[in-house]
């Protein structure tokens, strides 16, 4: 038989319980919701890094080159050789991993 004591008690534990769960309840969203903004941020910057880094890059290598090469006494053919036989390479592999690009992070 159960009193009005023990029912108190009861009724008292499941609060507590009740507050728990609704603690963690709510620290699982915010983490969720943390992991969602995340993975948005990634993925943007993963795609504005390859649409202006990839550029850049190739632009400041090709300053870079061109400016080794200047201070060298190589013929014109040379040089134009060294500057395409890099940039060929470069811009194979770049358009092999952007055929094989996801959105997803």
């Amino acid at each position: 038989m159960v009193n009005d004591l023990d029912l108190d008690m009861l009724f008292a534990e499941s609060a507590k319980r009740q507050q728990s769960v609704d603690q963690i309840n709510a620290i699982v969203m915010r983490t969720v919701r943390r992991d969602l903004r995340l993975k948005l941020v990634r993925k943007w910057a993963r795609l504005v890094g390859g649409c202006f880094g990839i550029p850049l890059a190739l632009v400041i290598y090709v300053y870079v080159l061109n400016e080794a090469m200047s201070l060298s006494s190589m013929q014109m053919p040379l040089r134009i050789a060294c500057v395409a036989l890099p940039l060929i390479t470069i811009i194979t592999l770049l358009a092999t991993k952007l055929k094989n690009f996801r959105m997803e992070v």
